[in-house]
């Protein structure tokens, strides 16, 4: 059952594409806890997006169950679950559906009919938010890549979601561009307790997160924190995956009898760490 701590639960989920394909996804289960980032890694086709798409009820699913903020997914309560779901995609071009900037973040409070003014205060907090607001009314063709994820981030936030899915949002950016991108959701669920689940195949996007979810051919293979996933590298490596530059910087020192912490580093840490042991000496 839905405990109140998970904002969603996953539960001997099977989907097939047709009944002459392989299954996409076999006996998936899992939890996420509110207010928590949990990245879904595995390399292409190995069924990530496909159970991105499900959460968000835009699979219909016959074999497992899914609870969303404690609804379970169901034809009569799909609403209720989207309602509850901002779901950001691998193109930016594909999700700027207005002339404006403005006017693409008030796209879906305009088709809720909510009410001009209080559209406006939410189109013009959510552009804040992203840093976007100086750019309200820029064409798309005026925005590089990044700009327009944040855009389209700025459009699921006027919506107020618990939660926030990033199917491969930043694949098509640059490091630029991705890094703006993810420090935007540091700062978003921080600030606003927002539950993320991002779905990619680049570990390096994967150091924020709280917890790990390996999949490898429709199946749940690895499960935990970064530091025990990144440690698990041979078995990544297997699956068409990596760790993140910090872990094989710690392990290549770690190879020359270097002293280096157990605890796992993201970039910023592992640069800190490392100015603190040059100035020791």
């Amino acid at each position: 059952m839905f405990t109140m701590n998970n904002v969603i639960k996953v539960t001997n989920l099977t989907y097939a594409y047709s009944p002459d394909t392989p299954a996409a996804l076999k006996d998936v289960s899992f939890s996420i806890p509110e207010g928590s980032w949990v990245a879904i890694v595995g390399h292409n086709g190995s069924g990530k997006s496909t159970l991105a798409h499900a959460i968000d009820g835009l699979l219909d699913f016959k074999e497992g169950h899914i609870w969303v903020d404690g609804i379970a997914l169901t034809e009569e309560n799909l609403w209720q679950v989207r309602s509850r779901i901002g779901m950001i995609f691998q193109n930016p071009d594909n999700q700027f559906v207005g002339s404006t900037v403005e006017d693409d973040v008030a796209f879906g409070l305009e088709n809720l009919a909510v009410p001009h003014e209080e559209m406006m205060m939410r189109v013009t907090e959510a552009l804040e938010q992203v840093q976007m607001n100086d750019f309200r009314k820029k064409q798309p063709e005026q925005l590089s890549g990044g700009q327009k994820q944040r855009v389209a981030l700025a459009g699921v936030i006027a919506m107020q979601p618990k939660i926030i899915i990033l199917d491969e949002a930043t694949s098509m950016l640059d490091p630029i561009g991705r890094r703006e991108i993810l420090d935007v959701i540091k700062r978003l669920r921080e600030r606003l307790g927002i539950t993320v689940l991002s779905i990619t195949h680049e570990m390096d996007e994967t150091t924020g997160a709280d917890q790990i979810i390996v999949l490898n051919d429709g199946q749940i293979v690895e499960t935990g924190t970064p530091d025990r996933i990144y440690a698990k590298s041979e078995v990544l490596k297997k699956l068409g995956l990596d760790v993140p530059y910090p872990q094989r910087l710690k392990q290549a020192l770690m190879q020359r009898q270097i002293t280096v912490p157990e605890t796992y580093f993201n970039e910023e840490g592992m640069v800190t760490w490392l100015w603190q042991s040059l100035l020791k000496k």
